[in-house]
């Protein structure tokens, strides 16, 4: 486990019974999450049928992200894995909507 700011991750993962979960796919899951709301807030002001430009955006700003951290800030490793959790996490959002969307219709038909 690689330690964030003085943390040993392991240590904190062991004592509360995750001690099977790493440090990579503890991070990937956090860049999953990350994106998940942006996906379906965005899904949710969309009209359906323009909900892959959603993926597409996000895919990009993703990137985005990535490309500052290589430019600007040293201390951080841009990672191509990092932008698709985030694409991921962008996906799910979109998915989240379209049941919602789903549901909200089979209440309104009742």
């Amino acid at each position: 486990m690689s330690p964030i700011r003085g943390v040993d991750l392991s240590q904190e993962l062991d004592a509360t019974g995750f001690g099977w979960v790493t440090y990579t796919q503890l991070e990937s899951f956090a860049n999953v999450l990350l994106f998940v709301p942006f996906g379906l807030l965005i899904a949710l002001l969309l009209p359906t049928r323009w909900w892959w430009l959603v993926i597409v955006a996000l895919a990009v700003v993703a990137g985005g992200i990535e490309l500052g951290q290589a430019l600007f800030l040293p201390g951080r490793v841009a990672s191509f894995d990092d932008v698709l959790a985030n694409s991921l996490g962008g996906v799910v959002g979109v998915a989240i909507a379209g049941v919602a969307r789903a549901i909200r219709r089979a209440v309104r038909r009742g």
